[in-house]
Protein backbone atom coordinates (compact mmCIF):
# COMPACT_ATOMS: atom_id res chain seq x y z
CA UNK A 1 0.00 0.00 0.00
CA UNK A 2 1.35 3.30 -0.85
CA UNK A 3 1.04 6.20 1.78
CA UNK A 4 2.31 9.39 2.55
CA UNK A 5 3.52 9.55 6.32
CA UNK A 6 4.98 12.49 8.36
CA UNK A 7 8.67 11.99 9.21
CA UNK A 8 11.64 14.05 11.22
CA UNK A 9 9.79 17.23 10.19
CA UNK A 10 8.97 16.15 6.25
CA UNK A 11 6.68 13.85 3.97
CA UNK A 12 8.20 10.84 3.01
CA UNK A 13 6.43 8.79 0.79
CA UNK A 14 6.43 4.63 0.79
CA UNK A 15 5.09 1.51 0.39
CA UNK A 16 4.49 -1.37 2.21
CA UNK A 17 4.38 -5.55 1.18
CA UNK A 18 3.03 -7.84 3.24
CA UNK A 19 1.91 -8.80 6.63
CA UNK A 20 2.86 -6.16 9.14
CA UNK A 21 2.60 -9.13 11.89
CA UNK A 22 6.29 -10.54 10.04
CA UNK A 23 9.63 -9.34 10.31
CA UNK A 24 9.77 -6.01 9.25
CA UNK A 25 12.77 -5.20 6.21
CA UNK A 26 13.44 -1.58 6.00
CA UNK A 27 14.71 -0.85 2.11
CA UNK A 28 16.80 2.41 1.43
CA UNK A 29 17.83 3.54 -1.40
CA UNK A 30 21.08 5.42 -2.79
CA UNK A 31 21.86 8.45 -3.88
CA UNK A 32 19.32 10.00 -5.89
CA UNK A 33 17.15 6.91 -6.74
CA UNK A 34 13.47 6.39 -6.23
CA UNK A 35 12.11 3.77 -3.72
CA UNK A 36 10.86 2.22 -6.71
CA UNK A 37 14.27 0.98 -7.83
CA UNK A 38 13.54 -1.72 -5.26
CA UNK A 39 11.90 -4.25 -7.54
CA UNK A 40 8.59 -5.70 -6.94
CA UNK A 41 10.14 -8.61 -7.32
CA UNK A 42 12.40 -8.65 -5.54
CA UNK A 43 9.75 -6.85 -2.67
CA UNK A 44 7.45 -10.36 -3.50
CA UNK A 45 10.76 -12.45 -2.52
CA UNK A 46 11.33 -11.36 0.59
CA UNK A 47 7.57 -11.20 1.51
CA UNK A 48 7.25 -15.07 0.53
CA UNK A 49 9.93 -15.69 3.09
CA UNK A 50 7.74 -14.23 5.41
CA UNK A 51 9.26 -10.52 5.98
CA UNK A 52 7.03 -7.66 5.95
CA UNK A 53 8.87 -5.07 3.62
CA UNK A 54 8.84 -1.20 3.21
CA UNK A 55 10.30 1.02 0.54
CA UNK A 56 10.55 4.69 0.41
CA UNK A 57 11.65 7.73 -1.16
CA UNK A 58 14.43 9.60 0.62
CA UNK A 59 13.92 13.19 0.93
CA UNK A 60 14.65 15.18 -2.48
CA UNK A 61 13.89 12.40 -4.45
CA UNK A 62 10.29 10.71 -6.08
CA UNK A 63 7.26 11.62 -4.17
CA UNK A 64 9.02 12.56 -0.94
CA UNK A 65 9.36 16.37 0.09
CA UNK A 66 12.29 18.75 -1.35
CA UNK A 67 14.36 20.54 0.72
CA UNK A 68 16.11 23.69 -0.07
CA UNK A 69 19.80 22.51 0.46
CA UNK A 70 21.32 26.42 1.13
CA UNK A 71 18.89 26.90 4.37
CA UNK A 72 18.63 23.47 5.64
CA UNK A 73 21.39 21.50 4.67
CA UNK A 74 21.35 17.96 5.67
CA UNK A 75 23.94 14.78 6.14
CA UNK A 76 23.38 11.61 6.16
CA UNK A 77 22.71 11.28 10.07
CA UNK A 78 19.48 13.50 8.82
CA UNK A 79 18.53 11.02 6.68
CA UNK A 80 19.01 8.01 9.00
CA UNK A 81 16.57 10.30 11.23
CA UNK A 82 14.31 10.76 8.11
CA UNK A 83 14.16 6.77 7.88
CA UNK A 84 13.42 6.18 11.96
CA UNK A 85 10.63 8.69 11.31
CA UNK A 86 8.96 6.58 8.85
CA UNK A 87 9.53 3.29 11.35
CA UNK A 88 7.56 5.85 14.06
CA UNK A 89 5.13 6.76 11.30
CA UNK A 90 4.37 3.36 10.43
CA UNK A 91 4.24 1.73 13.87
CA UNK A 92 7.37 -0.15 13.69
CA UNK A 93 9.23 -0.81 16.47
CA UNK A 94 12.74 -1.94 15.02
CA UNK A 95 13.55 -3.32 11.44
CA UNK A 96 15.85 -5.26 9.88
CA UNK A 97 17.78 -2.51 7.15
CA UNK A 98 19.29 -3.29 3.61
CA UNK A 99 20.57 -0.30 2.52
CA UNK A 100 22.27 -0.16 -0.95
CA UNK A 101 25.31 2.10 -1.67
CA UNK A 102 24.52 5.85 -0.06
CA UNK A 103 21.59 3.79 1.62
CA UNK A 104 23.89 1.56 3.24
CA UNK A 105 25.82 4.68 4.38
CA UNK A 106 22.51 5.73 5.75
CA UNK A 107 21.64 2.29 7.26
CA UNK A 108 24.89 2.46 8.78
CA UNK A 109 23.96 5.87 10.53
CA UNK A 110 21.06 4.20 11.87
CA UNK A 111 22.47 1.47 13.70
CA UNK A 112 24.99 4.28 14.84
CA UNK A 113 22.39 6.50 16.13
CA UNK A 114 19.69 4.34 16.89
CA UNK A 115 20.74 0.67 17.87
CA UNK A 116 17.66 -0.16 19.51
CA UNK A 117 16.02 0.35 16.12
CA UNK A 118 17.85 -1.84 13.63
CA UNK A 119 17.72 -5.34 14.09
CA UNK A 120 19.97 -6.19 11.78
CA UNK A 121 21.84 -4.47 8.71
CA UNK A 122 22.42 -5.27 5.11
CA UNK A 123 25.17 -3.03 3.71
CA UNK A 124 25.09 -3.50 -0.02
CA UNK A 125 27.94 -1.91 -2.66
CA UNK A 126 28.42 0.60 0.35
CA UNK A 127 31.19 2.01 1.90
CA UNK A 128 32.46 2.96 5.99
CA UNK A 129 34.46 5.84 3.84
CA UNK A 130 32.77 9.63 3.01
CA UNK A 131 33.68 11.51 -0.60
CA UNK A 132 35.51 14.18 -0.70
CA UNK A 133 33.87 16.98 -0.93
CA UNK A 134 36.76 18.94 -3.68
CA UNK A 135 37.01 15.78 -5.72
CA UNK A 136 33.62 13.97 -4.63
CA UNK A 137 36.11 10.77 -4.70
CA UNK A 138 36.47 8.88 -1.98
CA UNK A 139 38.59 10.22 0.78
CA UNK A 140 40.94 7.33 2.24
CA UNK A 141 39.73 4.17 0.66
CA UNK A 142 40.60 3.18 -3.43
CA UNK A 143 38.81 5.74 -5.27
CA UNK A 144 36.02 5.05 -8.66
CA UNK A 145 37.56 3.40 -11.44
CA UNK A 146 38.63 5.11 -14.83
CA UNK A 147 35.79 3.76 -16.67
CA UNK A 148 33.70 6.39 -14.46
CA UNK A 149 36.01 9.13 -14.92
CA UNK A 150 35.35 10.26 -18.31
CA UNK A 151 31.50 10.35 -17.75
CA UNK A 152 31.45 12.13 -14.36
CA UNK A 153 33.94 14.90 -16.29
CA UNK A 154 31.27 15.25 -19.09
CA UNK A 155 28.45 15.27 -16.58
CA UNK A 156 29.81 18.46 -14.85
CA UNK A 157 31.28 19.99 -17.99
CA UNK A 158 27.60 19.55 -20.33
CA UNK A 159 24.64 18.54 -18.04
CA UNK A 160 21.50 16.98 -20.19
CA UNK A 161 19.62 19.76 -21.49
CA UNK A 162 16.25 17.46 -22.43
CA UNK A 163 14.49 14.66 -21.40
CA UNK A 164 15.71 12.39 -24.13
CA UNK A 165 19.53 13.84 -23.66
CA UNK A 166 19.08 12.70 -19.83
CA UNK A 167 17.71 9.23 -20.58
CA UNK A 168 20.76 8.45 -22.86
CA UNK A 169 23.63 9.73 -20.17
CA UNK A 170 22.12 7.80 -17.69
CA UNK A 171 21.58 4.61 -19.71
CA UNK A 172 25.20 5.28 -20.81
CA UNK A 173 26.38 5.25 -17.14
CA UNK A 174 24.30 2.61 -16.36
CA UNK A 175 26.12 0.21 -18.86
CA UNK A 176 29.80 1.66 -17.28
CA UNK A 177 28.89 0.37 -13.76
CA UNK A 178 27.54 -3.25 -15.43
CA UNK A 179 29.87 -6.23 -14.16
CA UNK A 180 31.00 -8.62 -16.94
CA UNK A 181 28.98 -10.91 -14.74
CA UNK A 182 26.10 -9.03 -15.15
CA UNK A 183 23.69 -8.94 -18.80
CA UNK A 184 22.95 -5.54 -19.22
CA UNK A 185 19.16 -5.38 -21.02
CA UNK A 186 19.15 -1.58 -22.37
CA UNK A 187 15.60 -2.07 -23.13
CA UNK A 188 14.41 -2.60 -19.62
CA UNK A 189 17.15 0.06 -18.07
CA UNK A 190 16.02 2.57 -20.40
CA UNK A 191 12.20 1.57 -19.38
CA UNK A 192 13.38 2.18 -15.80
CA UNK A 193 15.14 5.76 -16.57
CA UNK A 194 11.79 6.80 -18.12
CA UNK A 195 9.38 5.55 -15.34
CA UNK A 196 11.46 7.24 -12.94
CA UNK A 197 10.78 10.40 -14.72
CA UNK A 198 7.41 9.75 -15.67
CA UNK A 199 6.54 9.07 -12.09
CA UNK A 200 8.40 12.44 -10.40
CA UNK A 201 8.87 14.28 -13.14
CA UNK A 202 12.00 17.47 -12.43
CA UNK A 203 13.05 15.37 -9.32
CA UNK A 204 16.90 14.72 -8.86
CA UNK A 205 18.23 14.55 -5.50
CA UNK A 206 21.56 13.29 -6.90
CA UNK A 207 23.27 17.06 -6.16
CA UNK A 208 22.10 17.35 -2.70
CA UNK A 209 22.59 13.95 -1.80
CA UNK A 210 26.33 14.33 -3.37
CA UNK A 211 26.90 17.12 -0.93
CA UNK A 212 25.52 15.64 2.09
CA UNK A 213 27.22 12.51 1.91
CA UNK A 214 30.32 14.43 1.44
CA UNK A 215 29.64 16.50 4.36
CA UNK A 216 29.29 13.53 6.68
CA UNK A 217 31.06 12.06 9.57
CA UNK A 218 33.55 9.05 9.49
CA UNK A 219 31.73 6.39 10.46
CA UNK A 220 34.90 3.97 11.05
CA UNK A 221 35.29 4.09 14.79
CA UNK A 222 31.82 3.99 15.82
CA UNK A 223 31.18 0.97 13.59
CA UNK A 224 33.37 -0.93 15.36
CA UNK A 225 31.11 -1.03 18.78
CA UNK A 226 28.07 -2.43 16.22
CA UNK A 227 26.40 -5.37 18.47
CA UNK A 228 24.08 -6.52 15.62
CA UNK A 229 24.23 -8.76 13.03
CA UNK A 230 25.49 -7.02 9.35
CA UNK A 231 26.15 -8.65 6.23
CA UNK A 232 28.02 -6.75 3.91
CA UNK A 233 27.22 -7.82 -0.40
CA UNK A 234 29.23 -6.09 -2.93
CA UNK A 235 30.48 -6.71 -6.53
CA UNK A 236 33.91 -7.74 -7.43
CA UNK A 237 34.04 -5.30 -10.18
CA UNK A 238 31.91 -2.74 -8.32
CA UNK A 239 33.82 0.65 -10.22
CA UNK A 240 31.87 2.97 -7.56
CA UNK A 241 32.52 1.74 -4.57
CA UNK A 242 35.39 -0.69 -5.40
CA UNK A 243 35.45 -4.39 -3.35
CA UNK A 244 37.89 -2.94 -0.69
CA UNK A 245 35.31 -0.87 1.28
CA UNK A 246 33.41 -3.96 1.37
CA UNK A 247 36.71 -5.69 2.82
CA UNK A 248 37.10 -2.56 4.92
CA UNK A 249 33.36 -2.71 6.28
CA UNK A 250 33.91 -6.10 7.32
CA UNK A 251 36.95 -5.46 8.71
CA UNK A 252 35.54 -2.83 11.42
CA UNK A 253 32.07 -3.97 11.95
CA UNK A 254 32.96 -7.46 14.85
CA UNK A 255 31.31 -10.52 13.47
CA UNK A 256 30.14 -8.95 9.80
CA UNK A 257 29.58 -11.48 7.05
CA UNK A 258 31.28 -10.50 4.14
CA UNK A 259 29.73 -11.98 0.36
CA UNK A 260 31.45 -10.88 -2.56
CA UNK A 261 28.89 -10.86 -5.98
CA UNK A 262 31.59 -11.76 -8.49
CA UNK A 263 31.49 -10.27 -11.56
CA UNK A 264 28.77 -7.80 -10.15
CA UNK A 265 29.48 -3.93 -10.70
CA UNK A 266 27.66 -1.35 -8.92
CA UNK A 267 23.83 -2.76 -10.12
CA UNK A 268 21.21 -5.01 -9.18
CA UNK A 269 21.19 -7.50 -11.26
CA UNK A 270 18.51 -10.14 -11.63
CA UNK A 271 20.43 -12.93 -12.08
CA UNK A 272 21.71 -13.00 -8.11
CA UNK A 273 18.60 -11.85 -6.81
CA UNK A 274 17.98 -15.27 -5.00
CA UNK A 275 20.99 -15.26 -3.81
CA UNK A 276 20.73 -12.03 -1.88
CA UNK A 277 17.41 -12.56 -1.10
CA UNK A 278 18.34 -16.45 1.01
CA UNK A 279 21.62 -14.02 2.52
CA UNK A 280 18.91 -11.41 3.65
CA UNK A 281 16.40 -13.88 4.85
CA UNK A 282 19.39 -16.09 6.75
CA UNK A 283 20.29 -12.93 8.21
CA UNK A 284 16.93 -11.78 9.73
CA UNK A 285 15.13 -14.86 10.32
CA UNK A 286 15.80 -14.48 13.98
Amino acid sequence: MERLVRANGITLWCEDFGDPADPAVLLVMGLGAQGTSWNESFCSALVEGGRYVVRFDNRDTGRSDSVDFTTSPYTMTDLAADAIGLLDALGIGAAHVVGTSMGGMIGQEMAIEHPTRVLSLTSWMSSPDTPDPQTMDWRTLPGRRPVITPIAAEMAANPPRTRAEHVDFMVRLARAVTGSGSEFDEDEVRRMIENALDRAPGRDGTMNHSIAASSSRDRRDLLRHLTIPVLVLHGTEDPVVPFEHAEEMARLVPHARLVPLPGVGHDMPRACQDKIVEEILALTKG
